[in-house]
């Protein structure tokens, strides 16, 4: 009977999304008119792959946050999406910003808890700083907000040591859940309403959960440049990580039907969730199958890029999606 009522609630949640990620590209709109004012910011947003990536961190993460205040049973406002835009739009500005300067570890600490008092030296960090101070004029809690903050630094630190092939599974998922765990708190950290017990490890696993995710798009990128994942660690079996990937997921669910909030809110979350989320088991599975294809073992080197790629601007892909959310939300 769940996939049954699943299927009646999409009838709901589909175009409700749909509205939402109107709302949201009317704000990355406004955002967008504001940088292109500056003829260099607006070189830097106009690269293509630059504004595909922008426009994908902001519907995505956008979206997460309008469900997470559907679980708490509002609405959000105009303040706490404006913030989660221009964070969003911060984004992929975020590793050339610290990675291309000379910056020490207590000066990035510092811009980060408060970019007023950084005065930019390139375009590039001009934008970025900019951005990130409209984020802290929308917050309703700034001081939270630059803890996980520090906390996601922290863990992009570490992320570099991904590079090292000697990491065991165990160094690589800690590296990996660290990263997307602060992540998620850090948009959590947007929002108004205060966290209850046990949502910050609810919101810990959905960050970790995100990161595997990002780890099976980025399977061919990842071996190719010899990056460490918890999806490369297959050994020629693929069902392991695909295993893992559902066991976590899993937990995710369980986490969140365990918080103190209301039950139908609770179970519309979840199913506004498996949407993005299933666009991973979508992923695994077409790994899966290529396993299948190939005598039972997963090689790299006997598969092409192109077999690797989940497009999820392909219609098809996403129906499946949609058809995997209503059997499994």
């Amino acid at each position: 009977m769940r996939p049954f009522f699943n299927f009646l609630h999409y009838f709901i949640i589909l175009p409700r999304t749909y509205i939402r990620v109107k709302a949201i590209n009317r704000t990355l709109s406004e955002l967008k008119k504001e940088i292109v004012k500056d003829p260099k910011w607006k070189a830097i947003i106009q690269k293509k792959d630059f504004e595909l990536r922008m426009t994908q961190y902001v519907q995505v993460h956008s979206l997460l946050d309008y469900s997470l205040c559907g679980l708490a049973g509002r609405s959000i406002s105009e303040k706490e999406l404006k913030a989660c835009v221009y964070f969003c739009a911060c984004l992929p500005l975020y590793d050339d910003f610290f990675d291309k300067n000379n910056l020490s570890g207590d000066e990035i600490k510092a811009l980060m808890k408060a970019p007023s008092n950084f005065v930019p030296k390139t375009p590039l960090e001009g934008l970025f700083i900019h951005l990130l101070k409209e984020v802290y004029r929308n917050l309703p809690n700034p001081a939270l907000f630059a803890q996980y903050f520090e906390g996601l630094y922290y863990g992009q630190e570490e992320s570099k040591k991904l590079l090292n092939p000697n990491l065991s599974f165990e160094e690589v998922e800690k590296i990996a859940f660290e990263k997307g765990g602060y992540s998620a708190l850090l948009f959590r950290s947007i929002l108004k309403h205060p966290l209850i017990e046990g949502e910050e490890e609810a919101l810990y696993q959905l960050g970790a959960v995100g990161q595997l995710l990002d780890d099976l798009f980025d399977l061919w990128d990842d071996l190719e440049e010899g990056v460490n994942t918890i999806a490369t660690k297959f050994d020629s079996d693929f069902n392991v990580v695909f295993n893992r990937y559902e066991i976590e997921v899993k937990k995710l669910k369980d986490l969140f039907l365990n918080l103190n909030y209301n039950v139908i809110h609770k179970h519309t979350f979840i199913r506004e969730l498996m949407l993005m989320v299933n666009g991973g088991t979508l992923c695994g599975q077409q790994y899966i199958q290529l396993q299948k294809q190939n005598g039972g073992v997963f090689d790299i080197q006997k598969l092409e890029r192109k077999q690797l790629i989940c497009d999820m601007e392909d219609k098809s892909n996403w129906y499946k999606m949609v058809k995997l959310s209503i059997s499994n939300a």
